[in-house]
C-alpha cells in the first residue's frame, strides 16, 4: 500500500502539524481508499499568536499597494491554470465529485484571480465637497483586517476562490477552513500562494475540524460582525 501524504495545517507561511500531533485520513467517498493525512485537532495556538499581529489590518500585507497585490494575484491565476489538472484530481478523489465538472471548475478559476486583480490597484477614495472653505474632506479606502472563510466539502477552491480573491485584493489577510471532509486540495492550493510570492502574513489554512477553531475564526471577523460573517456566509467580496 502506497504511503499517505500528510497534509499539514499552513499557519503564518510555516506548515504546521496539530498541538496533539494527531492525523486524520480522508477518504475518498466513492472508493473508500485513503486519499491523505491531514494534520487533526488545533494547530499549535502559540504559533498563531506569534503570526497573528501581521495578519491585522496595518501588517505586512495590509500596508502592500493594489499595484504589487494585483501582480501578485495575476501570477496565482496563471499557477491555478498551470496546476488545473492535479488539483482536479485532488477534488475528485477527496470529494467524489465528477471529473468533467472538477476540470471544468479549475480551468476557468484562475480567471476569478485574473478579475480580481484588475481592481486590486483600482481601490480609489474621493474629495467630498465641504461647506467650509478651510476644510479638507476625503474619503480614503482600508483593509478591514482578517477574513474567515469556512468553505463547504463540495467545489472547495471554487468557494474559497469567491472568498480569497477578493479578499486578498482588498489588502485583507485570511483564514480558510475547509471542511474537513475534504481538505486535500485546499491545503495543496497553499503552496500556490507560496509560489506567486505572497507573504507568510497573507495566507493560513487549517483543516481541523474543531469548534473551537470555527468560532475563534467567525469573532476574527472584527467589529462589524453579523454584517462581515453574512457576507463571508453567502460568499461575496467584503
Amino acid at each position: 500500500m502506497a504511503e499517505l501524504e500528510t497534509l499539514r495545517n499552513l499557519i503564518g507561511g510555516e506548515y504546521v502539524d496539530a498541538a496533539s500531533g494527531a492525523t486524520f485520513e480522508t477518504q475518498n467517498p466513492y472508493t473508500r481508499a485513503a486519499v491523505g493525512d491531514p494534520s487533526g485537532q488545533r494547530a499549535r495556538r502559540r504559533r498563531r499568536r506569534r503570526h497573528g499581529r501581521p495578519h491585522r489590518a496595518d501588517g505586512e500585507w495590509g500596508r502592500t499597494t493594489g499595484f504589487a497585490r494585483a501582480a501578485m494575484l495575476r501570477r496565482l491565476g496563471e499557477l491555478v491554470g498551470e496546476t488545473a489538472e492535479k488539483l482536479a484530481r485532488q477534488e475528485v478523489n477527496d470529494s467524489g465529485k465528477l471529473y468533467r465538472e472538477m476540470i471544468g471548475q479549475l480551468n476557468g478559476l484562475g480567471g476569478w484571480y485574473q478579475y480580481f486583480a484588475g481592481l486590486a490597484d483600482k481601490i480609489e477614495g474621493r474629495q467630498i465637497p465641504s461647506p467650509n472653505p478651510n476644510y479638507l474632506v476625503y474619503t480614503r479606502r482600508e483593509p478591514v483586517g482578517v477574513v474567515a472563510a469556512i468553505t463547504p466539502w463540495n467545489s472547495p477552491l471554487l468557494m474559497m476562490t469567491w472568498k480569497l480573491a477578493p479578499a486578498l485584493a482588498a489588502g485583507c489577510t485570511i483564514v480558510v477552513k475547509p471542511s474537513e471532509h475534504a481538505p486535500a486540495s485546499t491545503l495543496g492550493f497553499a503552496t500556490l500562494i507560496e509560489e506567486a510570492g505572497f507573504p507568510p502574513s497573507a495566507r493560513a489554512a487549517d483543516s481541523t475540524g474543531d469548534r473551537h477553531t470555527e468560532r475563534g475564526q467567525q469573532r476574527s471577523t472584527g467589529p462589524s460582525g453579523q454584517r462581515d460573517r453574512d457576507l463571508l456566509d453567502r460568499g461575496r467580496q467584503p
